[in-house]
Order: C-alpha cells, then sequence, then structure tokens
C-alpha cells in the first residue's frame, strides 16, 4: 500500500496524461492535467475550510502534511476514473479498482480517516463527471 500511496503524488497522474498524450492527443491530456489541478483546487479549498486534522497515530513509513478532510489522493483516483471511464474501454475497470485501491492505501498508511476518503471519492466522482460535460466546450474538435 506505501508504494501505492506514493505514486499518488504526482508520478502516476504524470505517466496517465503522458498516454493519453500518445493516444488521444495534446489537447485530451492538457485537458485532463486542467481537470486534476481544478480536483487538487477544489480539494484543497475544502481541506481549508473544514480544517479536520490527520490521524495522529498508525503512520506507516509516510507522511502527509496539512488536513484530513477530504482525501486529495483519493480524489484525484475517482476523478480520473470518472473521466476516463468513457474512452478506455474494457480497462475502464482497472481505473476504478486503481481508485478504489487508492482510497484504501490512504487509509492503510494511517493518514486519513475513511470519512476522509468518501468524501474525496464523492467529489472526485462529480469533479470528473463535470469535466466529462464540459469538455466538448473546451476542446476543438
Amino acid at each position: 500500500m506505501v508504494p501505492l500511496t506514493i505514486a499518488g503524488n504526482l508520478f502516476i497522474w504524470l505517466l496517465i496524461a503522458a498516454f493519453l498524450y500518445i493516444f488521444k492527443g495534446k489537447s485530451y491530456a492538457v485537458y485532463y492535467l486542467s481537470l486534476l489541478l481544478i480536483i487538487w483546487l477544489v480539494v484543497y479549498g475544502m481541506k481549508s475550510l473544514f480544517m479536520v486534522p490527520r490521524p495522529e497515530t498508525g503512520r506507516i513509513l509516510v507522511e502527509a502534511a496539512g488536513n484530513s478532510f477530504p482525501s486529495g489522493h483519493t480524489a484525484l483516483a475517482f476523478g480520473t476514473a470518472t473521466f476516463l471511464h468513457p474512452v478506455s474501454g474494457k480497462s475502464s475497470y482497472m481505473f476504478w479498482i486503481f481508485a478504489m485501491m487508492m482510497g484504501i492505501s490512504r487509509i492503510t498508511v494511517g493518514v486519513h480517516y475513511p470519512s476522509d476518503v468518501v468524501a474525496g471519492a464523492i467529489a472526485g466522482i462529480i469533479l470528473g463527471y463535470a469535466g466529462l460535460l464540459l469538455y466538448p466546450a473546451f476542446v476543438k474538435k
């Protein structure tokens, strides 16, 4: 679980963007990265608003700064799964499994409460779906 939660810091999102650039084009990859930035900003705003401290005990090899609610890693993972679901075909289930595992990893390594992960998943799904709906308006065909 530790490597999974660490990969969620930046590496995995850039890897997905690189694959999107190769297989879907530059505009799709840039839009995806923009969507991730929006998700991160919304989650950061929510963390600042709610100011829930992180769990004090049970951390496993991972340090996390800032507030806990909602989980940004989980929001990014579920936002990605939602946004990529229509274009990923038979492999879309892998994005959903990854998103669930990301949430579980954040609880397992002790940096989030289950409520943080659930809220992050909900935020990610809502924002990922909004990204899907708005995509045609922002990208030239």
